[in-house]
This record gives C-alpha cells, sequence and structure tokens, in this order.
C-alpha cells in the first residue's frame, strides 16, 4: 500500500508539474506575443503621428531601433524599409492583410511570414498623412526574437519546477509515511486478532479520522475474540468427543474426500491420520459403503447398511450434514451384541425345546391324574396344575415363534384370503369369545401376499388381545378394505383401552397393559411382539390408536 501511495502520489504530482510548465510556457509565449503586439502597435501609432511630406525617408526607417519600419505608398508600393532591401524587386504590398486592415479602417497585428525575407513577423500598419495624400506606415518585429525571450527565461522555469518537484519528492514521502504509519499499526492489530492476543488502544500519531476506525476496531475486535474464544472452547470439546467415542465417524465432502476422520474410524480401517483429504477408495474398496455414500450424496438420501471388515460387523449410517455439502458416515460395532442377541436366540430356542417335553408330560399326567380322581378336594389341584402348565406351554409356544421369527432369512409368500383366515382365528378363539359373551363382527375381504402360517399368526394375536382386554359382553369388529393404495386391516374393541404413556411400549415383549388381567386371561405379554416381526419381516404398517376407558384400534396396511 504505501509503495503504491507513494507512487500514485509522485506520478499525480509530475503530471501536474508537466501540466504547469506547459500552460507556463503557453502562458508566457502568449504574452511576449502580446506584448510585442502592443510594441509595433505603439511604435506604428507614433511614428504615424511624426511622419509628414517633407520627412526623409532613408532616416525616418531607421528611428525605430530593434523594430522594422516600412514605408509603403497607397498603391502598394514599398518606398523605404528598415532592411537594405531592393525595393525595385519587392512585390506590390497592397494585399498584405495588415495593409488592408489600415486601408478598411480598422487596423489589426497580424503573425505572418514575411515573403521578402522568409522570417516571421508580428505587423501592425496605420495610414499616416503625407501633404493631400497618405501613406502606410507599418511596424513589425520578428518572431524569432521573441522566442529568443522564451528561450532565455525557460532554464529558470525548468529549475523552479526541478527545486518545487525535489521538494513535493520530500514531502510526498513524509506525507505518506505518515498516512500509512497508522494503517500498518492496524494491520498488525489485525494480525493480533487472528493470533488471539489483540490490545486495544490509539495509535500514536494517527489521524482522528483513523482514531475513530480503531475505536470500532476495537469494538468488533473484543466481540471477535469473545466469538474466537467460545469457537475454540467448542472446538476443543468436540474433538476431545470425536476422538473418544467409540463409533468411527467419517466426513466426506462432494467429491467423496476425506474432510475428516477421528481415531475410532482409523483403526477400524487400519489407516494414518494422512488420509485426510483423499479420496474414500484410499480408505476402503467396500462396493455397498461406496453405494450407500454416493446414494447419499446424489439423491440427498439417508442409508443404513452394514459392513463387514476384518471379521467385524458395524452398522453403517451415511447421513447428508443439513444446509451443507459434507456427508457423514458412522460406523458402530454390533458384532459383539450381534452374537450376545444370537446366544439369547440359540438360548430361549434350546430352553424352550427342553422344557416343551417335561411340560407336556406334566400336562398329560395331570389329565391322568384328574380321570381317575376320586377326592373332590383335589380337582382344584389338579385343575391349577392343568391351567398353570397350558400357560407356560402357551408362553414356550410363542418364544418358539418369536424366536423363528428373528431368524427367518427367506419368505414364500401367496395369496392368502384374510376374510378365510379372520374365520379360522374367529373358530380358534371360540371358547374365549364365548366365555366373555363378546359380539364378534368381521367385514370385507382382500387377498394379501404372505406365508399362510405367518398371516394367521398375526390375525388371531390381534383378535386374541381384542377380546381378552375387552369387558364381558362387549363387541370386537375386524374390518378389511381396500384401495388404490393397498389394503387395511382393523381390529378393534371398546374394551379397557390404552393409556397415551403406554401406548409407545405396547409392541415390546413381555410387556402388558394390566399384569393382573393377563395371568387371570393367560396371556404372556408376546402376542403383539410376534405381530411386530411379522409386520418388520414383510415391510407392512403397523398402528395403533387407544383411549383409555373407550377402546383400542389396531391398523394394520398392505401395500
Amino acid at each position: 500500500m504505501k509503495k503504491r501511495l507513494f507512487l500514485y502520489t509522485t506520478l499525480i504530482i509530475f503530471a501536474g508539474l508537466l501540466s504547469f510548465f506547459a500552460v507556463s510556457v503557453f502562458v508566457t509565449n502568449t504574452n511576449n506575443i502580446n506584448l510585442a503586439k502592443d510594441t509595433v502597435t505603439e511604435t506604428a501609432r507614433i511614428l504615424s503621428n511624426l511622419y509628414h511630406g517633407d520627412t526623409d525617408m532613408a532616416a525616418f526607417v531607421k528611428t525605430g531601433g530593434d523594430t522594422r519600419i516600412t514605408v509603403i505608398a497607397l498603391d502598394g508600393t514599398v518606398l523605404a524599409d528598415t532592411w537594405p532591401l531592393d525595393m525595385a524587386t519587392l512585390e506590390n504590398h497592397l494585399n498584405r492583410p495588415e495593409i488592408q486592415a489600415a486601408a478598411a479602417g480598422s487596423p489589426a497585428a497580424y503573425v505572418r511570414r514575411s515573403d521578402s525575407l522568409g522570417v516571421d513577423f508580428i505587423y501592425y500598419a496605420l495610414k499616416a498623412d503625407s501633404g493631400g495624400s497618405f501613406v502606410y506606415i507599418r511596424a513589425a518585429i520578428p518572431v524569432a526574437k521573441i522566442d529568443a525571450y522564451l528561450l532565455g527565461s525557460l532554464p529558470l522555469l525548468v529549475l523552479v519546477i526541478l527545486a518545487v518537484g525535489v521538494l513535493c519528492f520530500f514531502l510526498t514521502r513524509g506525507m505518506v509515511n505518515r498516512i500509512t504509519r497508522p494503517f500498518e499499526s492496524i494491520e498488525q492489530k489485525l494480525r493480533s486478532l487472528s493470533r488471539g492476543d489483540y490490545s486495544p488502544g490509539p495509535i500514536a500519531g494517527s489521524f482522528w479520522e483513523i482514531e475513530e476506525i480503531i475505536r470500532d476496531i476495537d469494538e468488533v475486535a473484543q466481540v471477535l475474540q469473545s466469538s474466537f474464544r467460545d469457537l475454540r472452547d467448542e472446538k476443543n470439546k468436540l474433538d476431545y468427543i470425536l476422538e473418544n467415542i467409540g463409533d468411527g465417524l467419517v466426513v466426506l465432502n462432494e467429491y467423496r474426500d476425506i474432510a475428516l476422520i477421528n481415531s475410532a474410524a482409523l483403526a477400524t480401517f487400519g489407516a494414518a491420520p494422512s488420509i485426510t483429504g483423499k479420496n474414500l477408495n484410499y480408505l476402503t474398496f467396500d462396493k455397498a459403503l461406496a453405494g450407500a455414500v454416493d446414494d447419499c450424496v446424489t439423491n440427498d438420501k439417508d442409508v443404513l447398511s452394514e459392513l463387514k471388515l476384518n471379521g467385524r460387523i458395524f452398522f453403517t449410517a451415511v447421513r447428508r450434514l443439513p444446509d451443507t455439502k459434507l456427508t457423514m458416515v458412522v460406523l458402530s460395532d454390533v458384532t459383539d451384541s450381534r452374537e450376545n442377541a444370537k446366544r439369547r436366540e440359540e438360548f430361549f430356542a434350546n430352553a424352550s425345546h427342553e422344557l416343551k417335553t417335561p411340560l407336556t408330560a406334566i400336562k398329560g399326567f395331570g389329565e391322568l391324574a384328574a380321570i381317575h380322581n376320586r377326592d373332590e378336594k383335589m380337582d382344584k389341584y389338579l385343575g391349577g396344575i392343568t391351567r398353570e402348565t397350558d400357560r407356560m406351554l402357551t408362553l414356550i409356544g410363542d418364544m418358539l415363534k418369536l424366536s423363528e421369527l428373528e431368524n427367518t432369512q427367506s419368505i414364500h409368500p401367496v395369496s392368502v384370503s384374510l376374510a378365510k383366515v379372520v374365520a379360522e382365528a374367529r373358530e380358534a378363539l371360540s371358547t374365549a369369545i364365548g366365555e366373555k359373551s363378546v359380539t364378534f363382527e368381521a367385514a370385507g375381504d382382500a387377498l394379501v401376499r404372505a406365508e399362510p402360517a405367518h398371516i394367521y399368526e398375526l390375525v388371531k394375536n390381534l383378535i386374541e388381545n381384542a377380546v381378552r382386554y375387552n369387558e364381558p359382553g362387549g363387541t370386537v369388529s375386524v374390518a378389511i378394505q381396500s384401495d388404490r393404495d393397498g389394503t387395511y386391516l382393523f381390529v378393534s374393541d371398546d374394551g379397557i383401552g390404552i393409556s397415551p404413556e403406554e401406548q409407545t411400549r405396547i409392541f415390546e415383549r413381555y410387556y402388558r397393559v394390566e399384569k393382573s388381567r393377563s395371568q387371570r386371561s393367560g396371556g404372556t405379554g408376546l402376542g403383539l411382539s410376534i405381530v411386530k416381526h411379522i409386520c418388520a419381516l414383510y415391510g407392512w404398517d403397523l398402528s395403533l390408536r387407544s383411549r383409555l376407558g373407550v377402546g383400542t384400534e389396531v391398523i394394520v396396511t398392505f401395500p
């Protein structure tokens, strides 16, 4: 800035001095010409007044000193001239502009080249009385003489210009230094601000306008410093969190280059920190992950998938960060949880199978004992054995069904009539419906694609729940409707209903709205969980609407 300001100022001053020099030369030359015109005019006027018919022309033309004097007759013949010329050879001067102006009574000075001498002159002519006639008295000064005056004054003018130029040079340098010094101090302040050690305060020797700017900068700097400290603290917290979370985190830009990666992700892929800035392909060649990233970047779509790497299983979530062009990949190691879940499923399956056999034997022995019992007091105990055994067998059966659904890898759906499945479930639950005197209503029909056993379990569990949690004499309704968006199964009752805080947990395993009622009615708490797993297996939508003390409606949507 300092060099440019000094250069621009110097150029402006130099251009001004050149302009001043040119104008000075022009004005001086113009003034000299005007003075010369005044001189020839005054000389011609004086000599025209002195001239008379008896004047000695040879001596008369010598009285002009440095001024050339010419006497011209009325017909334009040159009678005498200061310069030694052959009068006989001179042209007629009647057509000269100064002579014509004098003849017209409006004399004027003219600058032109002399045809006789070939030199530029300033001419002026007047009429003079010549004893009954008149002649033209003409005065002239060579232009070269005026130029000589100008050239004589040029050295002084150039010297003055040079002196002014040198003075302006030093004054400009001092002025530029004084102007730019505060700005250099401001630059140092701003650099200090970027380092976080800004010190507010005025700058010595600055102008009041700059001091106003500095005060404004101080105010902004204090706000920025506070913001910088807050941002630095937040960054340190974020860095600490990112480096210490167990999940791997990779942030990619729009070109799939790695913008950020934490230690967990580096350890997962066995990469070095220098991987930052390189393309995702340098980190992994996994096609599933690359496809998920492409889908997220191109379509702004969140993608959930699994990545198997080095014998580990990672749950991978690919999401677009809001209002940015960044894509975040989060890798959660679920290997241990999957293995634990598998062990639990195997345990439940094995335990259920192991328990089912002795429970079936206990139930058989209880029924056999009841047949041969002769003591009425024992009927109550034998009935309790049978009832509790049935409940345990039902619970084990539901556990096996749930385990089977969780381990299902493929399904083989066929077209199934919902109305037919509803009729079969009603027949299977006819005893429970009759014991509660529940009115059962069914309407509509539609075909859905599913395995018959799965759709039967779904419908049977929904109806069984509606009957179990209904009041005696209540109503259970099953409605099947279809439109172009899909088929809907509505199972509703006018029973006890479900409170809002319990509606979010109703599909959890073993969760019961009223545990005492479930135990009395033989509920296992797995019916709706089985329904939820069947819907998840086929991609069906499951929803619930309920009001406490009014009733419940469960809706299954078959897209």
